[in-house]
């Protein structure tokens, strides 16, 4: 994208505070420079009114525009204007903007994109041809009230952090190589393949040291040493998120995973109101966040392929 696009996209995220992994400086460590472009569309005064970043990808060598790695969430995002609206007139403004943005996406054999929960219409999308799977995350609503944080907890949660201080210390480093080995026994013992790479993540960990603020938080055990659990912790306006998090042997005995997430919590709560756990929908994760009483969130997966014949590969593919 050139330089201008580039400056204005930047000021809009500035205006309206889109988190820092939508921004131009965390797009180029995980798509590439030239990697990813954005759709902004305007709204009746002139005003840039709402901006589409899309990661350019490629499926079986063709075009295609994808959901990168290491990306919560990649847009929907709009000027403050239309937050302070009312619903009638946000709807409106849905349905003048979002047609802006597609119109100006690359043609590929396939789109998909994970839409931020603050999306809450996803009619736009459907009008231009888009399906959409709904998904969760999970997500810690409240921070700031320790004591009650804590007392909301199951009680396996609570005996872990009870009990983690026995065997456990909790250690900040600013080596990734430990957090990208914990995550590759994590994958290894569930038989999946790793989606990235650790140049990815030492890229993407050395803009956000210049650009963001983030932890590498441990829970190490005392007397081998071993790391059981790792977290890389983001801090955005308002929200933390663990973006990567891996355990390794012991951790489940340990329960250095949950001791680990209560000192994210402590931490989290000088920076952020809420605590996202991204999470999983898979069946053997989902009930672990909830022992924090993580809320489950939905958010829309939006999709299209063209030819339309293409589209049942896109639900197997997302």
């Amino acid at each position: 994208m050139g330089s201008a696009e580039r400056q204005t996209y930047g000021a809009f995220c500035e205006s309206a505070d889109v988190p820092d992994f939508n921004r131009p400086w965390w797009l180029d460590a995980v798509c590439g420079p030239g990697g990813w472009g954005v759709a902004m569309a305007r709204d009746k005064k002139g005003e840039t009114a709402a901006a589409l970043p899309y990661f350019k990808s490629q499926v079986k060598g063709l075009p295609a525009l994808r959901q990168p790695p290491l990306m919560p969430y990649m847009g929907l995002w709009r000027y403050p204007a239309y937050q302070q609206a009312a619903p009638a007139k946000r709807f409106t403004l849905d349905r003048q903007l979002v047609p802006q943005l597609l119109e100006q996406l690359p043609r590929g054999v396939l789109h998909t994109q994970k839409l931020h929960p603050s999306t809450d219409n996803w009619l736009p999308f459907y009008w231009a041809g888009y399906q959409q799977q709904l998904r969760y995350h999970f997500i810690v609503p409240q921070l700031q009230d320790e004591q009650a944080l804590y007392r909301s907890f199951n009680r396996s949660v609570k005996y872990s952090i009870t009990h983690g201080p026995e065997q456990l210390e909790i250690v900040e480093q600013d080596d990734v190589e430990p957090l990208f080995g914990l995550l590759t026994d994590t994958f290894d013992r569930q038989g999946l393949s790793l989606p990235i790479t650790l140049d990815l993540v030492s890229r993407l960990d050395e803009a956000v040291r210049q650009n963001g603020r983030r932890q590498l938080l441990f829970a190490r055990h005392k007397d081998s040493g071993a790391f059981h659990s790792g977290v890389f912790l983001l801090h955005t306006a308002g929200v933390s998120y663990p973006l990567i998090a891996g355990n390794g042997p012991g951790s489940r005995e340990t329960g250095a995973f949950q001791y680990l997430m209560w000192s994210c919590f402590r931490e989290s709560a000088a920076y952020s109101q809420q605590f996202n756990f991204l999470g999983s929908m898979m069946p053997n994760v989902a009930p672990v966040l909830n022992g924090f009483r993580a809320v489950p969130t939905p958010y829309f997966e939006i999709y299209r392929a063209w030819p339309k014949v293409l589209s049942p590969f896109v639900q197997w593919l997302i």
